[in-house]
Order: C-alpha cells, then structure tokens, then sequence
C-alpha cells in the first residue's frame, strides 16, 4: 500500500446523517439535564448516589451484553492482561468524576460543573502534550493559556481555587485518555470497570451509615429513584458511541459543547446560582479559549486534510 493511499485512509471522514445529529443531540441533552435528575437524590449522601449509580449502571450493561453476546472483551483482557490493572484505575477515575459532579450539584454548585466541563477539552490537549508528546499549534496554546488565566482570576478575584471545576476537567480529561488507548469499545470499558467498583460500593454499603446499608431499603419502592441512574448513565453513552459513526468527528466535537452550556443555563437561570462580573470574566476567558481553539479544530478538520492528501496525490 503506498503512503498516499495509507494517508487518505487514516484521514476518511464520516459523513454527517440527520439521524446522526438527532441522536447526538439526544445524548448531550440527556447528560446536560442530569442536574434536574441529581437534585431529586439531595436527600442522600453523594457517596451512596454513585455507589447506586456504579451498581445499576452495571446491571444494565451486564443485560445489554447478555441480550447482544458481547463477550469479546473477554478474550481482549486475555490478550491484553494489563488493561484490567488500567480498567481499575479508570473505573476509579470516573467514579472521583461522578462523585465531583453530585457533590457539586447537590450543594448548589453547579455553576463550577459547568465550567470544569468547559475546561475538559483543552486539560485534554494539555495532557496530549505531555503525555503522547503531540505538537500543539499557536491557536491551541493561546487556548490553554486563557484557560490557566481564567484560573488564576478565579483565586485572585474570587478568592478561592475552583476545585470542584480542575478535579472534573482533569479527571474526565484523564480518563479519556485512558480510553484513547484501550483495546475495548466504550461499552465494554464501562462494564470491566464498573464490574470491579461494585464489590467496593457494596462493601462501603455495608459499613456506612447510609439507608442503603438497610437490607430492607434495596426492597422498597424508594430506591426506584436511585435505581434510574442505571439507565440514565447507560442510554446516553449508547446513543454518543451510535452517533460516532453517524457525525463527523469535527461536528462531533462542537457539539460537545452543547452539554457544560445547557448546564451552565440550569445553574444560573433555573437554579439561579450566582453570576457576577468576576465569573463572567472566568467563563469570559474560557470560552475565548474554546472558541480559538474550535477555529483551529475546524482548520484541521479531517475532510480538510483529505482534500489536501489528495491534491497532493494528484500532483504527483
């Protein structure tokens, strides 16, 4: 196979379907209304809300594999050994995730959500860098640059650091990363690694003082609630990994956004949190940084660097 050949196949880009829109929308409207969901499960620990969520969110997938005989993965890990040390340590990940996200919306702080999911997408650049030692572009420093000053205005002029919001971006960032690598599809990540974290969630049951630490609780109609965060994590994971192959991934990518705005909205004008100038100038920067770095996004398309590979062919 010659380079021009090997070239044009690694850059093919998908092409975009209505379907694919409508379903990608469905995915990231579901994931920026999950503040509406959480804030019914106030009345628990936010410990025991993900302990719940990591077991029927195993459940659910455990059907799903059953229903469609999805047990490749088996033989993956057998290959693969390794990844069920990294699966471990990435089911860890999104569970400190999952528990930053409602801790912070069960204590009126959503607005620190929204802007660690802003966040997310440059730490994910930043960590590239370091970590797989890719060249970042002009645009894509300047980028990173806003998104560390939007920081350092949040100490000065707010007086604190935004933990809630570095502990979500660097987080979902790294555990990106990890699946960036992974020899298993998404689906199948998820259910290795929620596997291995429910004998923890039910041992933390066990001991803590929480109503799920109640045998009889898990026979109530109470839990129904608790139970929903099974398929509420699952459907939209579904519909996301349906819509990669129905988008393109530059599409893909600004659509992304959809989800930290829609809980950005939830926060300031549904829950009306507060937004003065200084978190103005926060978001302010971060989305001139998200914005710099769309525009180089979509410079770099991969129907773009298509177009270019062939006329390049063409000329030879």
């Amino acid at each position: 196979m010659s380079s021009e050949t090997s070239v044009k196949k690694a850059v093919t880009p998908i092409k975009t379907t209505r379907s694919g829109i409508i379903t990608a929308l469905i995915a990231f409207f579901i994931w920026g209304g999950f503040p509406l969901y959480f804030k019914q499960l106030s009345s628990y620990d936010a410990t025991e809300i993900i302990g719940h969520r990591i077991i029927w969110t195993f459940l659910c997938l455990l059907v799903v594999l059953v229903v469609t005989k999805r047990w490749q993965w088996i033989d993956t890990l057998k290959k693969n050994p390794r990844w069920i040390a990294f699966s471990f340590i990435s089911g860890l990940i999104i569970g400190t995730n999952w528990l930053t996200y409602v801790w912070a919306v069960n204590h009126d702080r959503i607005l620190e959500a929204s802007l660690g999911y802003f966040i997310g997408p440059l730490v994910g650049v930043a960590l590239s860098m370091i970590l797989f030692k890719e060249r970042l572009r002009t645009l894509q420093w300047v980028a990173i640059g806003f998104a560390l000053l939007s920081v350092v205005i949040q100490v000065v002029m707010i007086g604190s650091l935004p933990w809630i919001s570095l502990i979500l971006a660097f987080s979902f960032s790294t555990y990106g990363t990890i699946q960036r690598q992974t020899p298993l599809t998404a689906v199948d990540a998820m259910f290795v690694e929620t596997a291995m974290l429910v004998p923890i969630c039910l041992w933390w049951f066990w001991q803590a003082d929480v109503v799920s630490s109640q045998l009889s609780f898990w026979l109530t109609s109470n839990i129904w609630l608790l139970m929903l965060a099974g398929p509420i994590t699952l459907i939209p994971l579904l519909l996301f990994n349906k819509s990669t192959k129905l988008v393109a991934y530059s599409i893909l990518s600004f659509m992304n956004y959809l989800t930290p705005t829609f809980i950005f909205f939830l926060a300031v004008f549904y829950y009306n949190e507060p937004f003065d100038l200084h978190r103005l100038a926060v978001f302010g920067l971060i989305w001139l940084g998200l914005l710099l770095f769309s525009i180089d996004l979509w410079r770099h398309r991969p129907s773009k660097q298509l177009k270019a590979a062939n006329l390049q062919t063409n000329n030879s």
